[in-house]
């Protein structure tokens, strides 16, 4: 069988005068875009208008030529009828090709001008807060209209990640915390012969508010930054606007894996801090001279599942928060070296911060319904 002929380079595109319009036709790439380069950048002197309507394909190489007749146009020159994708690849290539003076020395801002801008900064940072919180909101609502558009092979993969990778730092943490705290309980309990009434104590804390907050914070910083470190590598390395460009939404293929996966570990590993710490409390009280009978009892007729599910419902709501906030860290990320750690560090500082003042909404909300 003989071998097929090898097509050669893409034919080159069309570029013509039309009266004040320089029109723009066929596939222009940079393997093209030489062979009618200086015909543009001539043609292109004294146009008011570069059309691209008739592009099919461009790329960088493409788009250069395009900047470069817009350039040879002169001022005043506009560019219309650019497609989507074409769109997104010539603006690419615009904000890529604009780099700020060197040598020009930032001029200091005085006192009410930089009350402004940060003023005006943390208001646009609020928006985007807004603004991701909604796309998601929406995005979740799609998914459960369309659940074929949800991969669960990554569900399921985070869910190993975040879930089952920490469950033995949970439960090592979760038996440290029930020692301490039975142990530093049992100091001012002695004074009073009420040490028998430790496990109601350390079995309430556990499940109401330190279960699911320390549970928190191991997610926000073992999954949380990583969210944002790996999200953040792939805009740094334009993969999501890569995304973008080829019609994929990375909310559904990015996002909504994480928040799923995130929001349904939480619980497992509240209640597993929770188990871990009574089980050091029952230790402690054993050396104290209390059977196991005792600290069962003591638990068991003063934790209610009103309780337990209150704590499980704040583990959830905690695990969402800390997704979203690693999720949104990582998209927005910016450029150069440090924009994976800084995204990392900004995902668990305001991931703990969010879980905390959350607790406190949650703490005062349940005790005005009198849950």
């Amino acid at each position: 069988m003989a071998p097929l002929p090898d097509p050669g380079p893409p034919a080159p595109p069309r570029v013509r005068r039309d009266g004040d319009t320089l029109r723009f036709e066929g596939a222009l790439t940079g393997l093209n875009a030489g062979a009618v380069w200086r015909d543009a950048v001539r043609e292109a002197e004294g146009a008011r208008v570069l059309d691209l309507s008739g592009l099919t394909t461009l790329d960088t190489g493409g788009a250069a030529l395009v900047l470069a007749a817009e350039v040879a146009a002169g001022e005043g020159a506009s560019v219309q009828g650019a497609s989507r994708p074409v769109g997104a690849v010539l603006e690419r290539t615009r904000v890529a090709s604009r780099a700020p003076p060197a040598e020009t020395p930032a001029r200091p801002l005085g006192l009410i001008r930089g009350l402004g801008a940060a003023a005006v900064g943390a208001g646009r940072n609020a928006q985007d807060r807004v603004a991701f919180l909604g796309e998601g909101a929406a995005t979740v609502v799609n998914a459960v209209r369309r659940p074929r558009d949800l991969r669960w092979a990554d569900v399921m993969r985070h869910l190993d990640e975040a879930g089952t990778r920490a469950f033995g730092l949970v439960a090592l943490l979760g038996v440290l915390i029930g020692i301490i705290l039975a142990f530093q309980s049992s100091v001012p309990m002695r004074q009073y012969g009420a040490e028998v009434f430790i496990p109601r104590l350390v079995g309430i804390s556990l499940v109401r508010e330190l279960g699911p907050l320390m549970a928190a914070v191991i997610l926000a910083g073992r999954t949380g930054s990583a969210f944002a470190a790996e999200l953040g590598t792939m805009t740094v390395n334009e993969e999501v606007s890569a995304l973008r460009i080829m019609g994929v939404d990375p909310m559904v293929l990015l996002v909504l894996p994480r928040l799923i996966a995130a929001t349904l570990v939480m619980p497992v590993l509240a209640m597993l801090m929770n188990l871990a710490g009574l089980i050091g409390t029952a230790g402690v009280m054993l050396s104290l001279g209390f059977p196991l009978q005792i600290t069962a009892s003591q638990v068991s007729g003063f934790v209610t599942l009103r309780d337990l599910f209150g704590g499980l419902f704040k583990a959830a709501l905690f695990g969402l928060v800390i997704a979203g906030i690693g999720c949104r860290a990582g998209l927005s990320a910016g450029s150069g070296p440090r924009a994976v750690g800084d995204a990392a560090t900004s995902a668990v500082v305001g991931g703990i911060i969010a879980i905390v003042v959350l607790d406190g909404i949650l703490a005062v909300l349940f005790f005005r319904l009198g849950l």
